[in-house]
């Protein structure tokens, strides 16, 4: 028996928890500032307020000031963070680091490092190590296609691991794989990480295709299923540009995620507000009043720098990324959605 600590109690978090305790583990769930109700219920024995349901029987849910004891003994750390706070929680968790620490993470992102050049996020982790312990730290990064309250359902599932060191993916492995949860494991950390970012990204232009619904009275699914086509181009342009792997892209973290997060989510959620006749000021507003967090909304804007970033360094251009560009106009210039998504057709029309 292993004893796991999982960062952050919200959806994927608390998911987590299921193959673990299936596989007789030690499970530490422990909740951020933000967490507090669902640490709460779960001492309660009273359903996960976000997945309308009980977890298994013998997670170990710690509050926010109870960091250190979630942290005791750990053999495993998994970040289960939003993408634009995940910098800030690793940092408390650093001073309770000794040694050889394997730390696994389902945020997805890009962040700026401290160069003020955008990077997939385990290198902003690890930039954030003393320097003692930048070689004593493993990160593996989590991608495919996952749904969090299927995980809880036990629901047929595979996903990928990818580390620099592939025995750290191989042990994260052993401790989670069931008979539902399947795991793949290799070393592209950036074709992983750069797929589950930008499918955030790109979900928000599915979602827009859905929500021309509302104005038009008719489902728009040749739209949508064109866009998921142009989209996965793009994040095989981006993720080769990065020095990622090609095969992850049109498998599980590319191909994979992308179909499931546009098919229901809140990326696609947002999307379809803005197609529907919100403006993305509205949409946001209206998320963040329902306390959703719609991490492809900052997707977007990183995904355009980092293409100029790299239209700078020569290696692509942002012509070659039609459907990113017209998104970030959609959601950052105010641009009409029903045109510009016309417009991103023509554009991949011979």
């Amino acid at each position: 028996m292993s004893t796991v600590t999982i960062i952050g109690a919200g959806a994927m978090g608390s998911a987590l928890t299921v193959p673990l305790i299936h596989n007789g583990h030690r499970v530490n769930l422990w909740g951020t500032e933000l967490d507090g109700k669902i640490i709460k219920n779960l001492r309660e024995g009273k359903e996960h307020p976000k997945h309308k349901c009980k977890l298994p029987d013998g997670i170990n849910a710690y509050y926010v000031d109870e960091l250190e004891k979630a942290l005791k003994d750990t053999d495993l750390i998994i970040m289960a963070i939003t993408s634009d706070a995940i910098k800030k929680i690793f940092k408390r968790i650093i001073p309770y680091i000794n040694g050889k620490t394997i730390v696994g993470s389902v945020s997805k992102g890009l962040e700026f490092n401290k160069n003020k050049r955008i990077v997939i996020l385990p290198e902003v982790l690890k930039e954030s190590l003393p320097e003692k312990l930048k070689d004593e730290v493993d990160f593996v990064v989590v991608g495919g296609p996952c749904k969090a309250i299927e995980v809880i359902f036990q629901s047929p599932t595979s996903v990928v691991y990818s580390s620099q060191n592939i025995e750290s993916a191989k042990y994260m492995q052993s401790l989670l794989m069931t008979d539902a949860y399947r795991v793949n494991v290799n070393k592209d950390v950036v074709g992983t990480e750069i797929c589950a970012a930008m499918k955030n990204a790109y979900s928000v232009g599915l979602g827009i295709a859905e929500g021309f619904e509302n104005i038009n009275g008719h489902v728009h699914n040749n739209t949508k299923s064109a866009l998921f086509t142009f989209a996965l181009k793009e994040m095989i342009k981006l993720t080769d540009s990065m020095g990622g792997k090609i095969k992850s892209a049109i498998g599980l973290s590319g191909t994979g995620d992308l179909e499931v997060t546009g098919e229901a989510g809140r990326n696609r959620m947002f999307g379809k507000l803005i197609g529907g006749g919100y403006t993305p000021s509205q949409a946001v507003e209206k998320m963040r009043n329902e306390n959703i967090t719609v991490e492809g909304y900052s997707a977007i804007k990183f995904g355009y720098d980092l293409v100029i970033q790299l239209e700078e360094d020569k290696k692509l251009s942002l012509s070659d990324m039609k459907f990113l560009n017209n998104l970030y106009e959609i959601v950052y210039g105010n641009k009409p959605a029903y045109k510009l998504i016309k417009k991103i057709l023509h554009h991949y029309s011979n």
